[in-house]
């Protein structure tokens, strides 16, 4: 017994070490991409966010000619077929590029100007991207024939317009909510400088499902209760509100600081 309780001590400390380890290396990482991120900005200034996306146009057709590839080596039609769509859409996933390259740059470099559009430019956001994920997975389910796969996606995008005003609306009672629970000195220090070690994240603390409601509320400083009240109404109102907590389910990542079973 005595061997067993050392082993898992050892095995527990093993862990914690390589735990620590990683933070490690995440901060490491996370620095020198602000780094990167500060030369990029200083170099390229405001055209910055337009080399940047043609440069992600590069890659696309990159994965495009590699989707190609692997259709004439396998005779798999299904990577054909996405490479088509996505070649005769090559013109709105640009403009996707420079939308998403320049927001981020509003966000983080005129922050005064940008935080009350910041709900407009979620909303257009999460529409476009939805919109691009339903044809590509229309385009894959064209060889697999999933009859439900059809009935999601024939939904989602009915509703897309309806999303797009669910989006918005919720970012503008996060905002309004932000703006009404901080203090002046401290929503002027938000306006006027961005706060770069801020990230939201997924709560394993105050967490029913996934812990979305719980990461928002801790990261505007609030009480979950309100977040999940929000959701509540806007999930029997819009309909759209479980689909919406699915999808933050997916795109946030975890709390790596919180304990998740």
């Amino acid at each position: 017994m005595a061997r067993k309780s050392r082993s898992s001590k050892k095995a527990n400390q093993g862990l914690e070490n390589f735990g620590k380890e990683i933070e490690r290396l995440g901060k490491r990482i996370e620095k020198k991409g602000d780094e990167w991120d500060s030369w990029f900005h200083r170099t390229f200034w405001i055209i910055g966010p337009l080399v940047s996306s043609i440069i992600g146009l590069l890659l696309l057709a990159l994965i495009i000619w590699l989707l190609g590839y692997v259709t004439e080596t396998t005779g798999i039609v299904i990577f054909s077929k996405i490479g088509a769509f996505l070649r005769a859409n090559m013109g709105l996933l640009f403009f996707m590029l420079i939308f998403f390259s320049y927001k981020s740059y509003l966000s983080r470099y005129c922050t005064k100007s940008y935080l009350p559009l910041s709900p407009i430019f979620t909303a257009i956001g999460v529409t476009i991207t939805l919109w691009v994920m339903i044809n590509i997975i229309a385009v894959a389910n064209l060889s697999l024939e999933i009859a439900i796969i059809y009935s999601i996606l024939y939904y989602i995008e009915t509703n897309l317009y309806f999303i797009f005003w669910f989006v918005l609306f919720i970012g503008y009672i996060v905002l309004l909510l932000r703006l009404y629970f901080e203090k002046p000195v401290k929503i002027r220090s938000v306006v006027m400088k961005r706060d770069m070690n801020k990230r939201l994240y997924r709560s394993g603390r105050n967490k029913i499902l996934g812990g979305v409601c719980g990461g928002i509320a801790e990261y505007l400083k609030i009480d979950p209760v309100i977040i999940r009240l929000l959701w509540v109404v806007a999930a029997l109102t819009w309909g759209s509100g479980v689909l919406a907590y699915i999808i933050a389910w997916i795109i946030i990542p975890r709390n790596p600081r919180h304990k998740w079973d």
